[in-house]
């Protein structure tokens, strides 16, 4: 999952420009000074900036705002000078991306109380149909993703893989957020477009505790994705022994083939015992 690349782009490369040259970029246009102010948190300027009628919503050629860059950064009173001026809460880069998603995938609980009270789509979904809600999930951000289920973001969206926020949230082994999010609504057996769901993801990348916890809510231990995996399977063939122990104290069964090899984990075993 590449999380939010445009954004943490541009500010790597204002960060790398300002260490190689020590001081503040000379942009070409008063956009950019008016994004960089944003992304280093000057109010004063911005606020300057503004009275001299810089162009508040203007983007850079990846489509970043000024908002989105403060979003980002977590500064609030860059924030709330920007909305107050008018700047567009929904604005979206060339990747979808708005000033809420920046501020739910960096942890920006502030933030991200301002925007929701601005106005803020909280269901806006990029060009992969990824929400600021599945950007919380995969970063961990509990706070933030009860702050947007109670301001009505949907729990089951799916982005383009089919993959919803539980599942994100348990590919990243974010245990609590898995359990707020089942505890919420969140389907716990939902299939991505491969038939994975949160707990083959978990499996499969050895997060135990998140095992531990979907098995507790009721997940399906016996699923197969569309080539017959079990979680056992991918935790076996990963190396996870904390994992596979887990679910075989959840009852996970040996003998279920896969779809490719036909050969399930018992005989797997006996393969290895005889030499073979």
């Amino acid at each position: 999952m590449n999380r939010l690349s445009v954004i943490v782009s541009l500010v790597v490369s204002v960060i790398a420009y300002t260490l190689l040259c020590g001081s503040v970029p000379a942009f070409a246009d008063q956009g950019a000074d008016l994004r960089f102010a944003a992304f280093e948190g000057l109010s004063t300027q911005v606020d300057t900036m503004l009275a001299k009628g810089v162009d508040i919503n203007a983007k850079s050629k990846d489509g970043e705002t000024a908002l989105m860059i403060a979003s980002l950064m977590g500064h609030t009173k860059v924030v709330n000078i920007l909305i107050t001026g008018g700047a567009d809460v929904n604005a979206s880069n060339v990747r979808g991306e708005t000033a809420l998603m920046a501020a739910a995938f960096a942890g920006q609980a502030d933030v991200v109380e301002i925007l929701l009270s601005k106005g803020a789509n909280v269901n806006a979904a990029d060009v992969k149909k990824e929400t600021a809600l599945m950007e919380a999930a995969f970063s961990g951000h509990s706070k933030i993703v009860k702050m947007l289920l109670d301001k009505g973001a949907r729990i089951n969206a799916v982005d383009v893989k089919q993959e919803t926020a539980l599942i994100y949230a348990a590919n990243a082994g974010q245990t609590a957020v898995v359990n707020a999010l089942i505890a919420s609504g969140a389907d716990v057996n939902a299939k991505n477009c491969m038939g994975v769901t949160s707990l083959i993801y978990a499996s499969l990348r050895g997060h135990t505790d998140t095992v531990n916890a979907l098995l507790s809510k009721g997940a399906d231990i016996a699923v197969k994705d569309t080539l017959g995996r079990t979680a056992i399977m991918l935790a076996s063939v990963r190396g996870h022994d904390d994992t596979v122990d887990t679910l075989l104290a959840g009852g996970a069964d040996l003998s279920i083939n896969d779809n490719i090899s036909k050969k399930n984990l018992t005989m797997t075993a006996s393969l290895v015992c005889d030499g073979h």
